[in-house]
This record gives structure tokens, sequence and C-alpha cells, in this order.
């Protein structure tokens, strides 16, 4: 692991380079945050100060971040104030610690950040926890997962249903500092308004009528790990004050206690609604939407990644044979192609609750082992019965998706070419192309 310190006071410096060479780790060093920026690319972790010459350690702070935003980075200053210890957490800093602190202190956040960096070269190689894809789109999911496990702040992750926001929490749980302790999630959509309260918070014994024992509630159920609130957008209103006290003060109040009780949990939300537009309508709390919007994950639709349906489709197949104790299977080339080919407004759990239909159907059919889906197994699909290798199945599939959204696009702009051009972000001799490419002229 290649550690970069950046520290104005030599005599720091040397004292720690003196302690920390014993990890067997290697160092760079630079005295201001300029030079500091100029060795971030061979670095995996940061130590800096804040109050430097040149360049201070959060200003350091935010363009290494935009440079690498996989850099781990731990802030040091003999100035720690609540406001600047946020604004680090906000940019993405590890770990906040004020001069002078003990050095094993800073020994277990670089080794607690040492394994967050395995966990995450051998999660790159497949894609963050149980999301995979290899796009653009998933790629920029990817480094927002990294940025909101290297920090504590609250984590707000948008998206449509099915898109696979609950495994982008999950992800973020477990690289982070927290991955040792639980995580709770609750789906706030699917409890009553007037429970939310006492499911979240808990109660005392003899609370209402029936609270015949103290209950514990989510925040106590997910002391020290993760709470991840979903459906965010359903809490009732009148609850969402105390949420924010409770986020802000870590402190909650069970139901009927007279006394709080100290909270460590870190918070992820994710909601399918547009919820500035909640906000502008007074059916969510701005103050609160702000504390939960800290740092975000927009996840796309999978229409927007079709490429990472292979790979998507692959994983999900394998998870039903270690869920089902059945055999393994693979997709026929056509089934690639029609899978390729769908809207999947419902994204990824629709596609898996489609495979997992076609699986059973398949392990239904007679046949030997090991079986695949055919055409026939899936529910809807045209049966077809070319053999296509892989490449050209998804050649097709591509082709038939590109049509269909041309075809579509120059209906909204009344045929008008140009106009369809400026709204796929083309140039207007490639469309014209693929207009004549796919006979498009007549339709």
């Amino acid at each position: 692991m290649h550690v970069l310190i950046v520290e104005d006071d030599q005599h720091l410096m040397e004292g720690l380079l003196r302690i920390l060479r014993r990890s067997g780790w290697t160092f760079l060093t630079a005295a201001n945050g300029r030079d500091g920026l100029a060795q971030v690319e061979q670095a995996d972790v940061m130590i800096t100060d804040i109050k430097m010459p040149e360049m201070d350690g959060m200003e350091l702070l935010r363009q290494a971040r935009k440079l690498r935003p996989e850099l781990e980075v731990i802030v040091m200053t003999a100035f720690g104030t609540i406001p600047s210890a946020v604004e680090a957490m906000k940019l993405g800093a590890r770990a906040y610690l004020t001069k002078p602190f003990k050095t094993d202190e800073l020994l277990l956040h670089l080794r607690n950040i040492e394994e967050i960096i395995q966990l995450r070269s051998v999660a790159s190689r497949a894609g963050r926890g149980d999301l995979v894809g290899s796009s653009a789109a998933m790629r920029r999911v990817y480094a927002e997962i990294d940025i909101g496990a290297a920090s504590d702040a609250p984590v707000l992750i948008t998206g449509e249903t099915g898109s696979g926001k609950d495994l982008a929490a999950h992800a973020v749980h477990d690289l982070s500092s927290r991955r040792n302790e639980p995580f709770v999630a609750v789906n706030l959509g699917a409890i009553p308004h007037e429970l939310a309260e006492d499911e979240l918070f808990g109660h005392e014994k003899g609370a209402f009528t029936g609270a015949h024992s103290r209950k514990k509630g989510r925040f106590a159920i997910a002391e020290g790990g993760t709470l991840f609130l979903d459906e965010i957008n359903s809490l009732p209103l009148s609850l969402q004050p105390k949420l924010l006290r409770a986020i802000e003060s870590r402190e909650i109040w069970l139901l009927g206690s007279e006394q709080k009780h100290q909270s460590n949990v870190r918070i992820i939300a994710a909601t399918n609604a547009d919820i500035e537009k909640l906000v502008g309508k007074g059916r969510f709390r701005e103050d609160l939407y702000y504390r939960l919007n800290v740092l975000r994950i927009a996840m796309p639709p999978l229409s927007e990644h079709i490429q990472d349906i292979p790979q998507i489709a692959q994983v999900i197949l394998s998870r039903i044979c270690e869920r089902t104790n059945g055999p393994a299977c693979e997709l026929a080339p056509e089934v690639f192609s029609f899978l390729m080919s769908q809207s999947w407004p419902g994204n990824i759990r629709e596609m898996a609750n489609c495979l997992e239909r076609a699986y059973a159907a398949a392990m239904n059919a007679p046949g030997a082992m090991p079986f695949r889906i055919e055409a026939v197994h899936i529910a809807n699909m045209p049966a077809q019965q070319e053999d296509v290798p892989f490449k050209e199945a998804k050649a097709r599939a591509m082709d038939e998706w590109s049509k269909a959204t041309i075809r579509h696009t120059l209906t909204q702009c009344g045929g008008n070419v140009s106009a369809a051009a400026r709204k796929l972000q083309m140039s207007r001799t490639a469309l014209i192309r693929l207009i004549n490419k796919y006979a498009l002229r007549d339709d």
C-alpha cells in the first residue's frame, strides 16, 4: 500500500515516518498541498494536514478526490471543529483526527483502509457486491459507491423500481468500515404510517395498550452498523422531524421513554420518487432531504446499459441455481437476443422474474443435463429455430434496439431528421446512414 503524507511540520512528518515505516508500507511525502496533489496518482492513501501554505488540506482533499475518486483520505488537524469535520466527511475523508492523536488510532485506520482496498480490488473484477456490469453507466455507479463507502456521511440512492438500489446499499456497507456490523433494511412503503415510529425507534413497556414488554426499534438493532431506509419518500411527514433529530444528534427516544439513548448508525436512504418535487410540494421536509443527500448514488434504468444484460443474466441464473439447489444452466443465443431487445420497465427485477420463470419451465422440460433455457421457455417470446453464436445474437439485438429507438425518435420529431439527430446526440449524416440501413424511410 502506498501512503502519501502531506504535512508542513517537518518534526511531525519525521515522527510519523519513523513509526509507520515498521508496517512495511511505501511512503511518499509532501510539505504542502500543491506538492501533495502532484503525487496523488501514485498513492492509495493520503494523510493530510488542514492548515498548510499554498493549498490547504480541504482544497487538496477536494481536488485529489476529483482526480482519483477511489483515493482513501485521513485528515489530521490541530484546529478541529465540527463544521470542518462534517465538510471533510462530505468530501469523502475516511477519518478525521485531531492533534495530538494516538499513533495506534492512525494505525487502526490505515489497517482498516488496507483491508478495504483489498476487498475493492477483488470487487473491481466483477462489480460491486452483487452489482455487475462494465458499461460506462455502471462504472459511474461503482465510483459513487466507493465514495459512499469511504465516508460515514448519509447516502441517498435514487433510481427506478427494480434498478438495484438495495444492492448498491449493501455494496456501500460491505466496503465500509462498518462492514462487520449489522446491515438492517426497512421498507418504509410497506409499514402502516401509524406503526412507523414504533418500527424505527421501538417502545418501552407500557408505552401504549398492548405494549407488554420493551421492544427494540430498527435504530437499536442496527447499532454500530448501517440502517437502510428504503422508500424514504413514504415516511410520514409528521415523523420526519424525529428522524432528522436522530441523524443530527445521534440520539433516539423510544416511545414511552423519558430518557434519550445514544445511537451510532450510518444512514443510507433510497427512493424511486422525484424527491426534489416532493420537497417543492411540501410533502417531504427540505431540511431532512439535505441531511440525507450528503452523498448520492444514481442507479440507471436497465434500458441505459443494455450491454450489461448478458453478464447480469448469467449472474441471475447462477443465483437461481444456488437458491434452488438446482443444476447449472445456460442461455441459448436467441434468448440473449430477446433479453437485449426488451425495454424492461421493471428493470433488473423484471428480468430476474422472467428468468426465474424460464428456469422453472426448463427444469420441468424433458431433456438431458446440463440443460439450457431456450426460446420456448420464455413467456411471450417468439420461438426461433436458428441457432446463432452469441456475438451474432447480440449484434442482432443491438440492431433491433437501434431501429426501434430511431423510429420512435423520428415519430416524436414529426419526421424531422435534423431534430431527431439533435435529440439522439448524433450527426445528421450518421442518422441518415442508419435510417437507410434499417429502411426506415417509409415507416
